[in-house]
C-alpha cells in the first residue's frame, strides 16, 4: 500500500490546519491495492492533483440548482447530522466555486417526498420552461427520466473532465446504456452518492474474541481473497449459542444480521458481478441466467436461511444489535458506517469493502449508490447555459474532492479507537470501486434491482429452481429491454 500514511496524515490534518485537503481516490492495480492519487496536504500545492479548469469569470451570472427537498441528503449546505461538520464542508465548496468562476449558486427545494420529487422534475423539465440550470436527482430516478426525454445529452458538457479522480467515472459508465450518450453526473459532489457504496462493518474486539487478529482482514482485502464463501465460513466459526437454549435466537452471537432486502440487494451489486454483457455497439446484453449467476443464488441463499450464519428477525434491522456487540459483522452502506449510533459504539470497530465472489475479483461498492444524487440539465436548457453549468458541475467537484471529502473522512475515522490508517486503506478501496449494476440503476423502470431478492424471498424459489423461475420472468422482461433500447435510439 503505497502512501497511506500521507494520505491519513492529510485526513487528520484537518483537525488543526485550516484549508489543508487530502485525497481518498486511488488508482486500483491487484485487487485491493490501491496507490495515492493526490497525497498533497494542502490545495493547490505542486504535488497535489492538478485540474484542467480554465480562468474564467461568469460576471455573477446566477445558477438555478434545484435539489430534493429531503434536509438530510448531503449535496446543499442545508445538510446536517449530529456530529458532523459536512454541512461547513458544503457551504466552503459552494464559496469556493462562487469566487473562482464568478457565479452566484441558487438552490431552490423541490418535494421532500421521494415518489412526487420525480414527477415534479418531469412535469418541469417537460412544460418547455424550466427556470433551472441544473437539477439533482436520486440516479435510478435521472436514468428512468432520461428515456422520457426530460435531459440533456451531456458527453461533450465543457470543462467536465471524467478522467478526474473526483468523477465517480465506473458508476456513470455502469449506469449508462451506452457511453456514447451521457444524461447524468455524479461524483465528489455527491456525498450521498459516496454514502451509499457498499462496505462492511465489524467488531474488532467480538473478532479478536473468536479469532486470531482482526488484521487479517485486512489482509485478505489486499490479498483480493476476501469472498462471500470466507465471510460464510468466518460467520459460521463465530455463531455463539450463548444463552444455552440450543436455539438461534437475540440472546446468542452472530457472524452477522440477515437484513432481508437490504442484505440481498446491498450484497447482490456487490458481488463483482455485472449481470450483463456488451454487444459491439457498446450496448446491454442482460445476463442474469449463467452459471456465476446460480453460484451467487445458491450462496445469497445460505446466507439468507441459515440462522447460523445470518440471524434473521423481521422486526430488527440489525444495526441496534450489531453497535451491543451481538454480531461480528454488519453488511451495509459508508452512510451506516458514518452514523451516529456505529460511530459511538463502545467496542473499537472497522470497515472492510464488500466481499467478491471469487478471488481476485474488484471489488464492487455499489449497495446503493444509485439512491445518491446525480445532476442533470433540463432539455429546456438553452445552448448559451451549457458552459456555466459544465464549468459549475466541474468546480463542486474539484472543490468538493478537496473539502468535502477530507471532512467526511473526518466523520469516519472517527470513534474506532484504534487502527484508523488500515481503516483508511479500505475507504480508500471503496472510494475508488464506487460504481453500480446496470441492472440496480435501471430499476424504477425495469423493475430489476431486486431480482434475486423477489427469487429467494418474495417467491419463494429455492436455487434449483433458478432456471424455471428466470424463463417465467424471461419474456416481459426482454420485452422492457428492447423498449428501453428502442426509446433510447430514438434520444437526441
Amino acid at each position: 500500500m503505497k502512501n497511506t500514511k500521507r494520505i491519513l496524515t492529510a485526513m487528520l490534518a484537518l483537525l488543526t490546519i485550516a484549508g489543508t485537503a487530502a485525497s481518498c481516490g486511488n488508482d486500483t492495480t491487484d485487487p485491493g491495492k490501491t496507490t495515492s492519487k493526490n497525497p498533497s496536504t494542502q490545495t493547490g500545492t505542486d504535488d497535489g492533483i492538478k485540474d484542467n479548469l480554465p480562468e474564467l469569470n461568469f460576471n455573477n451570472d446566477t445558477i438555478k440548482i434545484l435539489h430534493f427537498g429531503y434536509e438530510m441528503i448531503g449535496d446543499t449546505p442545508d445538510w446536517n447530522r449530529e456530529g458532523d461538520n459536512i454541512a461547513d464542508a458544503v457551504a466552503s465548496r459552494d464559496l469556493a466555486t462562487e469566487e473562482r468562476l464568478g457565479v452566484t449558486i441558487e438552490y431552490a427545494k423541490g418535494s421532500d417526498d421521494w415518489y412526487a420529487y420525480p414527477a415534479e422534475v418531469k412535469k418541469l423539465t417537460q412544460s418547455g420552461d424550466c427556470p433551472y440550470d441544473l437539477i439533482f436527482m436520486e440516479s435510478s430516478q435521472c436514468f428512468k427520466l432520461a428515456l422520457e426525454n426530460c435531459f440533456l445529452d451531456i458527453s461533450d458538457l465543457d470543462y467536465v473532465d471524467l478522467e478526474q479522480p473526483w468523477w465517480y467515472k465506473d458508476f456513470m459508465d455502469g449506469s449508462s446504456i451506452s457511453t456514447d450518450k451521457r444524461f447524468l453526473l455524479t461524483g465528489a459532489f455527491s456525498i450521498s452518492t459516496l454514502e451509499g457504496a457498499s462496505c462492511t462493518i465489524f467488531n474488532k474486539t467480538l473478532y479478536n474474541n473468536y479469532f486470531e487478529s482482526y488484521h487479517d482482514l485486512y489482509d485478505m482485502v489486499e490479498a483480493g481473497t476476501w469472498t462471500y464463501d470466507a465471510l460464510i465460513e468466518l460467520c459460521r466459526d463465530a455463531y455463539d449459542n450463548v444463552n444455552g437454549n440450543t436455539e438461534a435466537d437475540e440472546g446468542d452471537i452472530f457472524g452477522m444480521f440477515n437484513r432481508g432486502i437490504k442484505t440481498a440487494n446491498y450484497m447482490s451489486m456487490s458481488t463483482g458481478l455485472t449481470y450483463l454483457d456488451r454487444d459491439e455497439d457498446g450496448l446491454p446484453v442482460l445476463n442474469l441466467y449463467n452459471e456465476d449467476s446460480l453460484r451467487w443464488v445458491e450462496t445469497l441463499h445460505e446466507i439468507l436461511t441459515n440462522s447460523e450464519i445470518a440471524y434473521t428477525n423481521p422486526d430488527v434491522d440489525g444495526i441496534e444489535h450489531f453497535v451491543s456487540g451481538k454480531a461480528v459483522f454488519f453488511p451495509g452502506t459508508l452512510a451506516e458506517f458514518t452514523s451516529y449510533e456505529v460511530r459511538n459504539m463502545n467496542d473499537p470497530h472497522g470497515v472492510l469493502p464488500m466481499p467478491v465472489l471469487d478471488e481476485g475479483m474488484k471489488y464492487m461498492s455499489a449497495a446503493a449508490t444509485v439512491n445518491g444524487q446525480s445532476a442533470v440539465i433540463p432539455t429546456t436548457a438553452p445552448d448559451n447555459r451549457l458552459e456555466i453549468a459544465g464549468a459549475v458541475m466541474e468546480s463542486l467537484c474539484i472543490e468538493g474532492y478537496r473539502s468535502v471529502l477530507p471532512a467526511w473522512y473526518d466523520v469516519a475515522l472517527k470513534g474506532k479507537h484504534a487502527d484508523d490508517e488500515r481503516d483508511a486503506d479500505m475507504i480508500d478501496i471503496i472510494y475508488d470501486t464506487i460504481d453500480t449494476s446496470f441492472i440496480m440503476a435501471a430499476d424504477k423502470l425495469l423493475g430489476t434491482g431486486t431480482f434475486f431478492f423477489d427469487m429467494l424471498v418474495n417467491d419463494k424459489k429455492t436455487p434449483g429452481e433458478f432456471a424455471s423461475y428466470y424463463e417465467t420472468k424471461s419474456s416481459n422482461l426482454n420485452k422492457k429491454w428492447k423498449d428501453m433500447l428502442d426509446n433510447y435510439a430514438n434520444l437526441e
